[in-house]
């Protein structure tokens, strides 16, 4: 799943449009922190973690806090997949899309 089809998934439980937009604009900063090497790995791993277990903690409230906890440690990594997955693409298709006259 793309990065962007994660934020939408993740959106889908937020009724505020404001914290939707909210979400959506910070984890997308942290994606460029990340592509941009401005942070290490661990760095954004924590300000993810926070997101998730604010948004998981709002969304199910009826869930035990170690229960808030492991779902948010899931999240985390996921969203560090897709992280590490569009930044690569992003690098190929700049590296050899030009090479192959393809837009960047």
């Amino acid at each position: 799943m793309s990065l962007q089809a994660k934020i939408l998934s993740l959106l889908s439980g937020i009724d505020d449009p404001t914290v939707r937009m909210d979400v959506a604009s910070t984890i997308n900063y942290l994606f460029s922190i990340y592509t941009g090497g401005h942070a290490n790995e661990d760095e954004i791993r924590d300000a993810l973690y926070e997101i998730f277990l604010d948004i998981i903690d709002a969304v199910h409230p009826e869930l035990t806090r170690e229960e808030k906890e492991k779902k948010s440690r899931t999240m985390v990594e996921e969203f560090m997949r897709a992280f590490r997955l569009e930044s690569t693409m992003r690098r190929m298709l700049s590296r050899f899309g030009r090479r192959a006259g393809l837009p960047i």
